[in-house]
């Protein structure tokens, strides 16, 4: 009898025992769950703080350089080109990619690849790329003139000269309702989804 009560003793210890523990173990579940939520929480709280911060600096760059662009356009509506072309710097009326702004977001959006380092690390940014849009459209003469900060990496500068070289024919500006060479300035950002 002893014996029996012995077992039954130990029985109940064990199933106790084992209660106790996926208690334990879900408890500790709940809480690693918790701390992941909390952490991913935090991560959006950042990544959404940060966007927000990107957004703005990309909009204060683009007012800033507005301003440089137009003051230029004014003091020196053209200059030449190394080969002799006349460029302007403001047109009567400005160059358009396909049917406007949303075809230049569309092309850019289908075409723009995120560069895999920059990606790993997290990077966001905007270059401005400026290049000329000559008289019969074509694109040439892409250089990066600028970057929204220190983070935007080469990476960046090369992927939006690689797709600005790339874009099919623009309707050229026109000066005297002739076509003329303008330089145009093009902001490239660089934003997960």
């Amino acid at each position: 009898m002893r014996k029996s009560l012995n077992i039954f003793a130990l029985a109940v210890v064990l199933t106790l025992g084992q209660a106790c523990g996926s208690k334990s173990e879900k408890n500790n579940e709940e809480s690693v769950a918790n701390e992941k939520e909390a952490t991913n929480d935090d991560a959006a709280v950042n990544r959404a703080e940060k966007r927000a911060k990107l957004q703005k600096d990309i909009e204060e760059w683009e007012a800033k350089r507005n301003v440089a662009l137009e003051e230029l356009a004014k003091s020196t509506p053209t200059y030449k080109d190394e080969k002799g072309n006349i460029i302007y710097n403001r047109a009567e009326v400005e160059p358009v990619f396909g049917d406007g702004r949303n075809s230049l977001s569309k092309y850019l959006n289908e075409n723009l690849i995120y560069p895999e380092e920059a990606k790993k690390n997290g990077l966001e940014g905007t270059v401005f790329v400026d290049f000329i849009v000559a008289a019969n459209g074509s694109v040439r003469e892409a250089v990066v003139s600028d970057a929204t900060s220190s983070e935007v990496d080469q990476q960046f500068r090369n992927e939006a000269i690689r797709v600005v070289n790339a874009m099919p024919n623009w309707t050229p500006g026109l000066q005297h309702e002739k076509p003329v060479d303008v330089k145009f300035s093009l902001p490239i950002t660089f934003q997960f989804n």
